[in-house]
């Protein structure tokens, strides 16, 4: 009985030797492949994070022509504000103007028209008179 328990527990632990080398070999084969597969990411990525800095530079100064332009643009905006708030006061002072000078125009039309009225009837009262 010993022997039958010994001959079960050595053909057990050569099957277990099996299995593991087996099963070492294909670990060594995958980690070969995993290192293949590392080795050419890195090269591939390579060139991507050499160019990284240029783009985060390029980047930055998009960034900051940007930020001009909305400055150039603000500044814009309030000029055209002031200009037209300039127009619109030059409308009212036009307005203004042209108002009191038709008043005055249509005042001094009527002047005219009484003076001329009371000239006439004044020279055709002298007229008559004569």
């Amino acid at each position: 009985m010993n022997i039958i328990l010994l001959s079960i527990i050595t053909i057990a632990s050569v099957v277990l030797v099996v299995v593991l080398i087996y099963v070492l070999l294909e670990v060594r084969q995958a980690t070969r492949k995993l290192e293949r597969f590392i080795t050419m990411s890195e090269d591939s990525l390579k060139p991507t994070l050499d160019e990284l800095p240029g783009t985060v530079r390029s980047i930055r100064h998009i960034a900051e022509n940007i930020e001009t332009v909305t400055d150039d643009i603000k500044t814009l905006s309030s000029s055209v504000r002031d200009v037209g708030e300039n127009i619109r006061l030059t409308s009212n002072y036009i307005e203004n103007i042209a108002a009191s000078s038709s008043v005055r125009v249509m005042g001094l039309k009527a002047g005219i028209s009484a003076g001329l009225n009371a000239l006439f009837n004044n020279l055709l009262a002298k007229h008559k008179k004569l």
